[in-house]
């Protein structure tokens, strides 16, 4: 059985500001001007060397840039916490296993840290019962509506503007090598004001990786190893370089371990 202590206790449901999104203009993706400048940029900071070869054309998942409307909703400022999920754990009992985040003392950090380790279909399970708990419609974002989270209607590079800064998320250049809690970094803020859309864990969105319109198609490990359809990470993590922070990376769940930290956060539509 599960203890809900104290320390659950910090960081609750409740604890969830929902921050409401108007309606309005999404800009997905990058132009090849972007991407030429994210290849300049990130090219030669990339943690593996190997990945030079193939790292524009990983870009150019991106591409065209076009926009997407969408309707008002509501997005958590914060990642699901081990607490949060640890009073799913309670609720569901023996119906579900405790990911990797809250047993992992080294790397899972407190009840205040973002929860990893977590499959597509546990993060649909625990949208799915805090929806029949609380009485709402609750939901993981779309690669859209993620994207609107992070930049609004604008063209910014990183959540927090145009320059990427390890004093603004917890990526492998800030050399933490562990999650923090969330709410840590306040200057790296997304448009709306969200806390870790760069860094910490990557996020799971509601969208399967598909070409965008008049876009290329890319084969590359991702499709070897999850096909063609896969569901799209956004955001990087504290294990991963910062080129996964730009609001318009896609990303996979790649079999390696090294990409295990996978969380996510919610909406209400």
């Amino acid at each position: 059985m599960y203890k809900l202590d104290g320390d659950v206790l910090k960081s609750s449901i409740k604890d969830i500001r929902w921050i409401e999104l108007p309606k309005g203009t999404a800009i997905i993706g990058s132009t090849l001007e972007e991407i030429e400048a994210a290849n300049d940029y990130w090219k030669t900071r990339l943690l593996d060397p190997s990945y030079k070869e193939k790292f524009k054309e990983w870009l150019l998942k991106e591409y065209p840039s076009h926009e997407v409307e969408l309707k008002p909703f509501l997005i958590s400022d914060i990642l699901v916490t081990n607490g949060m999920y640890k009073e799913f754990c309670l609720d569901m009992g023996s119906d579900i296993s405790e990911p990797e985040s809250l047993v992992n003392k080294d790397l899972g950090g407190d009840m205040t840290c973002p929860i990893w380790g977590v499959t597509i279909q546990e993060a649909f399970q625990f949208a799915d019962w805090f929806s029949m708990k609380y009485g709402v419609k609750a939901s993981l974002p779309t690669e859209a509506q993620w994207e609107y989270a992070a930049r609004g209607s604008t063209r910014r590079v990183y959540p927090w503007g145009n320059d990427f800064s390890p004093t603004k998320c917890n990526s492998f250049e800030s050399n933490i090598g562990r999650t923090t809690p969330v709410r840590s970094y306040e200057a790296g803020k997304s448009y709306f004001g969200l806390y870790d859309m760069g860094g910490n864990v990557e996020e799971w969105v509601d969208t399967k990786y598909n070409v965008y319109p008049f876009g290329v198609k890319i084969t590359d490990d991702l499709v070897d190893e999850l096909g063609e359809k896969y569901y799209i990470l956004k955001g990087g993590s504290f294990a991963r370089g910062g080129d996964l922070c730009r609001v318009a990376r896609r990303h996979g769940r790649h079999p390696d371990d090294v990409f295990r930290y996978t969380g996510f956060r919610l909406v209400i539509n």
